[in-house]
């Protein structure tokens, strides 16, 4: 009997573990740029990029001899042009440029510290609090989707965040 008690239990406790990720889809640079868009509307809102750069695709995990993207770089921000379709990828804050990510409705720029990510995430900004004390802090976050193996770094700097990047780690 206490063998099925444990079989119950421990899957359940498994699942009630709440998994602290972003959703791409609740996330957007300056409240009008959704983080996957097609490159005319991109041109829209930010007119041209500041500059376009094709990258040695042999010194990029995961990708092979038909890899064919490029990437989009305006202001502090980069996105990937594939098959007219552009992704995010990073954004680097500055208070010169102005460019912000919003995500669940909490706005995250060069003014942004760790702990302002506790209501968010909770148990990682605890643990990456508690680390050394350095002057670059790094949290971890994996995504919402399942079946999307991408994860995201928030990067601070003397206590303020200086980057978010999205990336697929090899």
């Amino acid at each position: 009997m206490k063998f099925l008690y444990l079989l119950l239990l421990v899957p359940a406790a498994l699942f009630a573990q709440t998994s602290e990720s972003i959703t791409w889809d609740d996330a957007t640079i300056n409240d009008k740029l959704s983080l996957t868009i097609n490159k005319r509307d991109f041109e829209k809102v930010y007119k041209k990029a500041d500059s376009i750069v094709t990258p040695d695709y042999e010194n990029i995990c995961g990708t092979d001899e038909s890899s064919n993207f490029q990437y989009y770089y305006y202001k502090n921000l980069q996105y990937e042009l594939d098959n007219g379709i552009m992704n995010f990828r990073q954004i680097t804050f500055s208070k010169k440029t102005g460019l912000y990510f919003t995500y669940k409705g909490q706005r995250f720029d060069a003014s942004t510290r760790l702990s302002d990510l506790k209501a968010l995430f909770p148990n990682t900004v605890k643990e990456t609090e508690s680390g050394k004390n350095e002057p670059y802090k790094y949290i971890l976050l994996g995504s919402s989707d399942q079946l999307d193996d991408s994860e995201w770094r928030f990067t601070f700097k003397n206590g303020y965040l200086k980057s978010i990047e999205c990336f697929f780690p090899c």
